[in-house]
């Protein structure tokens, strides 16, 4: 049982150190950094395939490369720091005190550990003979354990200054910089405490907060284009005070927040830890495996109630993203009026809008279409003009009406099941395959890259099909919906753009190239080959010329423009 864990430890910390043994050699010279870490990497892969036999080899291969990408990501992010760091030296600021208190800390760290218990558990005490799960488990694990390390040291270090002359906050971080001008503010709001099940990127969905937040006291909110800023002042009232005297809109009123603890909380808290544990993390299906695995429940059990619970949370999935996202029915009735006939004539019966806070533009569908449904949008996607949002639930309704999020994890399944059926007969039925490493691992990693470009064709393919056939609910046809999506797609890039300009790594006076316009050769390959959704320039333009809808003609020019626009280098 320790065995596996033992050997991911190891694996794993011989990941970060061949980043940081060529980092430091490349303080020394450039080219030696580079030598030393190609040599030391090479090394240690020809020590995992003589240790460890096949398949064994290749997990912790790409384990090692998993680690190795995740010590990349904690380097600090210079350029934005350095650019933010040099425009503040030359300003004449005060410092915005932050009040800290490392409960705040605790706090993320123990959901964190409470989240992942079960998972840990399973890794440690798990049949060996789940390596696959086991793996699965571990990559989670480092993808938000990065994540957990970058914001103790943000909630540890982060300044915050104010230029008075320019009206401008500087927020300093080695992680995350900013450089805010207050005139640009959407909306500034004083919350009596920091909403943890808000904030902690377990417990969210669909969200642009950035969390500066260094104790449990009241929290300054500040919504820009593009995110959210959330910091812990000493004195927040003053400085709403000075900044409500640039602003367009007068600051909103002080929310009051409940503690995550609180009664009134529980069944939100509840919620959102099964959501992180079942959508997020596969703690949850670790612990039922777990207690099956003690109670000595065969392997085809174990199988069983795997895939009974994976169906029942596929089942309830509108219900659990609804409290993952903190979603209400929308109220407006303008809205409400121009669903409730597209509902209709796409044969919807029980679909209910909702909204959910958050500075991106987006909408999504969730549930089977089975009984119920729902479409959630933004509160940005609501600012939108009336026809955009009404071509958005169109799109959105189709992908309940064809199940589509049923279908998407079923196409999963099947390439799984596929690679299964590929892999155990050649494991079970070669004697020496030993001597066969090398075709091995080129077959491999071929169906790693394959993997994605097959999850690529489906997702497009529905995208697709959701873009034609929701064009054919609205009044306005293909047209409006090639309208929705233009609409849609400029305040995207917008906002994008301006989040970018913060951060100081967009040029304000810099052409930034539009979503709307055709990429280039390589953007065009990934859009097409590795995207869940095909570039905008080709959706809107099929649509604006396609007047046959949906059926066997735009499923030929999809299939046809996907293999041109990525071959073709003009």
């Amino acid at each position: 049982m320790f065995e596996t864990f033992l050997n991911y430890l190891i694996v794993m910390i011989l990941g970060v150190m061949l980043h940081y043994i060529g980092m430091l050699s490349g303080r020394i010279n450039k080219k030696l950094g580079y030598f030393v870490e190609i040599l030391c990497g090479l090394l240690t892969i020809c020590y995992i395939f003589y240790v460890h036999s096949f398949p064994d080899g290749f997990t912790y291969f790409g384990l090692l490369a998993y680690c190795y990408a995740s010590a990349i990501e904690l380097r600090p992010h210079k350029t934005s720091y350095n650019k933010v760091k040099e425009q503040l030296i030359a300003a004449q600021v005060e410092e915005m005190q932050l009040f800290r208190d490392k409960k705040r800390v605790v706090i993320d760290v123990l959901i964190f550990f409470v989240t992942f218990a079960f998972a840990i558990l399973f890794l440690i005490y798990g049949p060996k003979e789940s390596s696959i799960l086991k793996y699965i488990i571990t990559l989670g694990f480092i993808t938000f354990f990065t994540e957990l390390v970058k914001r103790i040291h943000i909630a540890k270090n982060v300044k915050c200054y104010y230029d008075h002359d320019n009206a401008e906050i500087f927020i300093l971080s080695k992680y995350e910089s900013r450089k805010i001008p207050v005139i640009e503010c959407i909306n500034l709001q004083l919350e009596t405490s920091v909403d943890i099940l808000k904030l902690h990127p377990l417990f969210t969905l669909f969200t642009s907060n950035v969390d500066f937040t260094t104790s449990n006291r009241d929290v300054l909110k500040i919504e820009m284009p593009g995110e959210t800023l959330y910091l812990t002042l000493n004195d927040s009232k003053k400085w709403v005070d000075i900044f409500s005297l640039y602003m367009k809109n007068q600051p909103a009123e002080t929310m009051n927040v409940l503690p995550f603890y609180h009664k009134k909380n529980i069944k939100r808290l509840i919620g959102k830890l099964y959501f992180a544990t079942t959508v997020k993390g596969v703690s949850a299906y670790s612990a039922l495996l777990l207690i099956l695995y003690f109670l000595q429940v065969p392997t085809w059990g174990l199988v069983l109630a795997g895939i009974s619970y994976w169906i029942l949370n596929i089942m309830i999935s509108d219900v659990v993203l609804k409290v993952a996202m903190d979603a209400k029915a929308i109220t407006n009735q303008e809205i409400i009026s121009v669903a409730d006939p597209i509902f209709k004539k796409a044969g919807l019966s029980n679909v209910k809008l909702y909204e959910t806070e958050s500075s991106d533009y987006n909408g999504l569908a969730t549930g089977m279409n089975i009984g119920r449904g729902m479409i959630t949008l933004t509160s940005q996607t609501l600012k939108l003009p009336l026809d955009t949002i009404e071509g958005i639930i169109a799109h959105e309704s189709i992908h309940l009406k064809k199940r589509d999020i049923m279908w998407t994890q079923i196409w999963r399944i099947c390439f799984l099941l596929i690679l299964l059926v590929t892999l155990i007969p050649i494991i079970q039925n070669i004697d020496n395959i030993e001597s066969l490493k090398t075709p091995l691992f080129l077959l491999i990693w071929l169906l790693m890259m394959i993997f994605p470009t097959y999850l690529s064709f489906v997702s497009q393919w529905m995208e697709v099909r959701a873009d034609h056939l929701g064009g054919e609910l609205l009044k306005g046809g293909h047209i409006q919906m090639a309208n929705s999506l233009r609409t849609l797609t400029i305040a995207q890039d917008n906002a994008l753009n301006k989040s970018l300009e913060y951060q100081m790594l967009n040029d304000k006076d810099e052409n930034v190239s539009s979503s709307l316009e055709r990429e280039s050769w390589i953007l065009r390959i990934i859009s097409f080959q590795f995207m869940p959704h095909p570039p905008m320039y080709w959706r809107v333009q099929t649509l604006q010329t396609n007047k046959d809808g949906w059926g066997k003609g735009i499923l030929k020019q999809w299939l046809r423009d996907r293999w041109k626009e990525t071959v073709s280098k003009k």
